[in-house]
């Protein structure tokens, strides 16, 4: 009967000490879990990080090099807005003349129609 006795005694102490080694187990699988998703959230925010980086370069780029273009263009209009005005004011004399030739002529003409 002590022989018994002595091999559930063991069986029981096995049992135990299986449950503690499970229940170690299990803690140690859930902190290997956890520090999984640490690392994980921590590479998504690092690549989120990255991205909102690298968009924020190419909108910065593409502001400056609108901005560029839209100096190149504001430049273009006013040369082109001197250029007009140049040429209004070496040909508008002679059309002012040539207008109030016309028109003086109309009305010689109507006066000797008279």
């Amino acid at each position: 009967m002590a022989s018994i006795q002595e091999a559930l005694a063991m069986l029981l102490g096995a049992d135990s000490e299986a449950k503690n080694i499970t229940e170690e187990a299990k803690r140690k699988a859930e902190e290997i879990e956890e520090e999984a998703k640490r690392k994980a959230a921590s590479e998504r925010e690092a690549r989120l990080k990255a991205a909102r980086e690298q968009a924020k370069a190419i909108v910065d780029s593409a502001r400056a090099s609108a901005q560029t273009e839209a100096q190149q263009i504001e430049a273009l209009g006013r040369q082109e807005l001197e250029r007009m005005e140049k040429r209004f004011n070496e040909n508008a004399p002679a059309i002012i003349k040539g207008l109030v030739a016309e028109l003086v002529n109309a009305y010689l003409q109507k006066a000797r129609g008279q």
